[in-house]
């Protein structure tokens, strides 16, 4: 699929160019929306134009789909399905180069997100929109409390919770393998500001709600129930699996679950 420029406020930017940035990234911009990558240095940049522009998505979670499974043959390789026409900036560069991001994702790690953000910060005004995909919790009022504390120029946030297994391929910088269909959840956080939610917090999720994800749209009150439930669960999964030394997924089998 390739890309036209479109509009700055049709434009979806992402910011964190991990596993479930590409995947988010690659899914908005097959559905036929501009997107474009924020991403740590120039290099990196020059290095996503040398490659084409493009994005890579390996749908591993058909290997143990019920039915898709079942058109694979045995030791079959799944061929990539590939997105160009992304274009991509260097989250370094002078805000007023780059103009006015109307929509932001945000899917760096948790840790990271507040320095990124801050990256960004003066790129986003009242009529803006950041979806936040982290996992955890804290990551918004943190947000709030290091560059919102006054109810001037604030964007609108969405806050997610991503269910779908994702790792970016070893070796390759903007190839992410989808190894297991899940779900995901999205709810707009009670407003900051005074005013209400600009038009891009509609746009922007009706474009995430529409994505082939099993997406959910629900209230912060639902939403915030199940993000205190996967942390819990977090809280179990993570130490095991690095105690273990394996991924998620492995958790549930014979071995590891004795």
């Amino acid at each position: 699929m390739s890309a036209g420029t479109g509009s700055a406020t049709s434009r979806i930017h992402v910011l964190g160019a991990g596993a479930v940035g590409l995947l988010f990234a690659a899914h908005l911009r097959q559905a036929g929306h501009p997107i474009t990558l924020l991403l740590r240095s120039q290099s990196a940049v020059d290095r996503f134009e040398r490659q084409g522009s493009r994005i890579s998505v390996i749908n591993d979670w058909v290997r143990v789909h019920p039915s898709r499974r079942l058109l694979l043959q045995p030791g079959e390789d799944i061929t990539p399905c590939t997105i160009d026409g992304i274009q991509a900036e260097d989250i370094h560069t002078d805000n007023d180069q780059q103009g006015v991001i109307s929509k932001l994702v945000v899917a760096t790690k948790a840790q990271d997100t507040l320095q990124a953000f801050g990256r960004v910060r003066m790129r986003l005004g009242a009529q803006s929109t950041v979806v936040l995909l982290q996992n955890g919790m804290g990551v918004f009022e943190a947000i709030q409390r290091e560059f919102y504390t006054q109810p001037d120029n604030v964007p609108a946030f969405i806050v997610g919770t991503n269910a779908h297994g994702c790792l970016r391929a070893s070796g390759d910088e903007f190839v992410t393998r989808h190894t297991a269909m899940g779900s995901c959840t999205f709810a707009t956080r009670p407003a900051l500001a005074a005013c209400g939610a600009p038009d891009s917090a509609l746009e922007l999720m009706t474009a995430l709600a529409e994505l082939p994800l099993d997406v959910a749209v629900v209230n912060w009150s639902e939403l915030h129930v199940q993000l205190l439930l996967k942390l819990a669960a977090n809280a179990v999964i993570n130490p095991a699996t690095a105690l273990a030394g394996c991924h998620n997924g492995l958790m549930s089998s014979h071995d590891m679950s004795t």
